[in-house]
């Protein structure tokens, strides 16, 4: 009777380690996290960033610091060369000289200060024709060089963008060019490249000195919104939008073989070589190896050729 316990005691071990076996064999084997690359459309593009302004737009200037008293102009009026556009306040212009406690490069050439207080000018003039767009308004102190007032010779309202010297040779006239302004974010405005300057030249993007070419870009409609001195950020299109497969790069690894990522066929983990194309903030263009509607098992470093998975819910 013991010995017929003790045996059913060994079977019903038995049959409880068999029935576990299962479950031993499937938690021994890893799992995985899938993705599915995804389809996009995708046109290549080429960035810069400038301002709207008025072709042929300037600025009227002075080499002596001044105050103004008033202008004799608002913005949106027809000038002439040689129309006054303002009236200089000579008393208040020379305190405001003295309490810079410098004078321009044109006072300073002279015999001493009070020879340079006395090319303070009564009035301005303009020295171009054509529409005041702005002026520093009425009591202003303007110094040396800074904008009096702003004339354009023409009512043309355009983009002037800066484009590095690495890209354009991509940029061609007639070419669209899409551009956003910090003043309207959410909104986009179209328009076409009209004229790419002759030269180049240099300007500081943060710390780093970095050769440009201006690009000139002619809104396709007119739009009150956009007004001259806005900033803008322009987006010049350089091909048709096109379907492209994209993965995020958790999926991707890379050896001395090159790229690659590893695909869920049958139950395992198939490696398969890829070859990438444009890149994104959260993954990057297939441009072959991979397509849409597969499995591609993510962290694939830690996935080995042929290896059988689980996919985890």
């Amino acid at each position: 009777m013991k010995r017929f316990i003790a045996l059913s005691a060994v079977c019903a071990v038995l049959i409880a380690g068999i029935s576990a076996l299962p479950s031993a064999v499937e938690a021994s084997v890893p799992a995985a996290a899938t993705v599915t690359p995804k389809e996009v459309l995708y046109n290549e593009y080429i960035l810069g960033s400038g301002s709207l302004c008025y072709i042929n737009q300037s600025d009227v200037t002075s080499a002596l610091p001044l105050v103004i008293k008033d202008f004799t102009v608002e913005p949106g009026d027809t000038v002439s060369v040689g129309d006054v556009v303002a009236r200089v306040d000579r008393t208040a212009s020379e305190a405001f000289i003295g309490s810079l406690g410098k004078v321009s490069q044109l006072a300073a050439a002279t015999a001493s200060l009070s020879t340079a207080m006395s090319l303070i000018p009564d009035e301005i003039t303009a020295d171009r024709s054509g529409r005041v767009i702005s002026t520093a308004g009425n009591g202003s102190a303007v110094e040396s060089g800074s904008s009096i007032c702003t004339i354009a010779g023409t009512g043309s309202l355009v983009v002037t963008a800066a484009v590095s010297e690495l890209d354009i040779s991509r940029i061609e006239l007639g070419q669209t060019a899409r551009f956003t302004c910090s003043a309207y974010p959410d909104e986009e405005f179209t328009g076409t490249v009209a004229r790419i300057a002759a030269a180049a030249r240099s300007q500081y993007s943060g710390a780093v000195l970095e050769t440009v070419v201006d690009v000139l870009i002619t809104p396709d409609d007119p739009d009150p919104r956009l007004k001259s001195g806005l900033t803008a950020d322009v987006r010049f299109e350089i091909s048709d939008p096109r379907k492209i497969c994209v993965l995020p790069y958790e999926a991707i690894g890379q050896d001395d073989e090159g790229e690659y990522i590893y695909v869920y066929e049958n139950n395992t983990a198939v490696r398969r070589k890829i070859f990438t194309g444009a890149e994104f903030s959260d993954g990057t263009e297939i441009v072959k190896g991979a397509a849409a509607g597969e499995k591609v098992l993510l962290d694939p470093e830690n996935i080995s050729l042929s290896r059988f998975v689980r996919i985890e819910e």
